[in-house]
């Protein structure tokens, strides 16, 4: 085998960088490097793989300097943040700011039974009030037709799947796989298709993702059926994409390098990645905190839903409870708030207050 000295790497991937160095510049790390990479295999097919990666690495380094810092901070539009939020808003933001770096409010709005304007509203002008500026305010939805676009990539690569088992069927321990995990990629492309176009009912048919069965797990829903209008794309579309399928993905476009979240989605971390890389787009690292857990009260948007409409409590800024408008309504300043749960830290073992 013919040896390719470190000398002659160092010029060939020099030279590459060079032609398109303006690009670079002007796009930083959004440009895709890895045509370049495959270019450099192409003209160096005796040099280890290995030994291009790293002395292209260096020399974007060198010639860019390090990484800029993006994280986000993506609520569902389904209710009114609480001091848990705030928690979450503190970490997102504040990492990006010690790094100099930028965080997205990105308003995770794939559920058109439960989200409203209202709510996206007054997220945005909490996260302004606790004295956070986003770079940008963006939406899932803005990424629907990318989503949905992926999903065909993932089926004709054999990695998804319309399914027609029922909630009850994929629910309980270990439960066997979908009897149409290997339903032919041509037949699940065509039946995709006819859920988009609306033939299905709501629960007839969902796509699945076909990860690596392990024990215990079932393939996650990609795609479900919701005969709803959405708050923004209104009748556009029928089928809605899961958290799982979209958050992972909505990161890779806005090229978040750190996607923060609380302890329960640690499960979903080989998922994350599993999608990213199924699809060969930029694959963030997924980091988990411990969620804010306060005792004798109640912060979940759900249970604080139930009881705004029994009328236990009148609105989402009644005094009684612990969500920000709340908490402003009884006159306590944000910074007391801020200062509160940066006082708690960010470890993996639970907040208890």
């Amino acid at each position: 085998m013919v040896s390719i000295s470190p000398e002659l790497i160092e010029d060939q991937v020099n030279e590459i960088l060079a032609k398109h160095k303006n690009e670079i510049l002007r796009l930083r790390y959004n440009f895709e490097f890895e045509p370049i990479f495959d270019e450099l295999c192409g003209l160096l097919p005796n040099a280890n793989p290995e030994d291009i990666r790293k002395e292209l690495d260096m020399r974007i380094l060198l010639l860019l300097g390090l990484n800029q810092v993006v994280t986000r901070f993506p609520p569902e539009p389904n209710g009114i943040l609480h001091i848990g939020h705030a928690k979450a808003i503190n970490i997102d933001f504040g990492t990006a700011n010690a790094k100099g770096g930028i965080t997205y409010l990105r308003l995770d709005d794939t559920n058109p039974e439960a989200e409203d304007e209202r709510y996206v509203n007054e997220i945005i002008e909490m996260v302004k009030w606790l004295g956070f500026t986003p770079c940008k305010i963006t939406h899932s939805s803005d990424y629907f037709d990318q989503l949905y676009e992926w999903a065909y990539v993932l089926i004709n690569k054999g990695l998804a799947y319309v399914c027609h088992q029922g909630i009850e069927e994929m629910r309980g321990f270990d439960p066997p796989p979908s009897p149409w995990r290997d339903r032919p990629i041509e037949e699940s492309i065509k039946l995709f298709e006819a859920m988009k176009n609306g033939a299905f009912n709501e629960g007839e048919a969902t796509l699945r993702l076909k990860l690596t069965m392990e024990d215990s797990k079932q393939d996650p829903v990609a795609f479900r059926i919701k005969f709803l209008p959405h708050h923004r794309t209104k009748d556009k579309w029928c089928i809605y994409p899961t958290y799982d399928y979209t958050h992972c993905l909505c990161d890779s476009i806005e090229k978040v390098t750190h996607s923060l979240c609380t302890k329960e989605f640690q499960t979903r971390r080989s998922s994350y990645y599993w999608l990213c890389n199924s699809l060969d787009v930029y694959c963030p690292t997924q980091w988990e905190f411990s969620r804010l857990n306060l005792s004798y009260t109640v912060v979940s948007k759900r249970k604080l839903l139930k009881l705004i409409q029994s009328g236990v409590v009148s609105d989402w800024d009644d005094p009684r409870l612990f969500t920000l408008t709340a908490l402003r309504r009884r006159g306590i300043p944000p910074e007391v708030i801020n200062k509160f749960v940066e006082s708690l830290g960010c470890y993996c073992c639970s907040n208890f207050n």
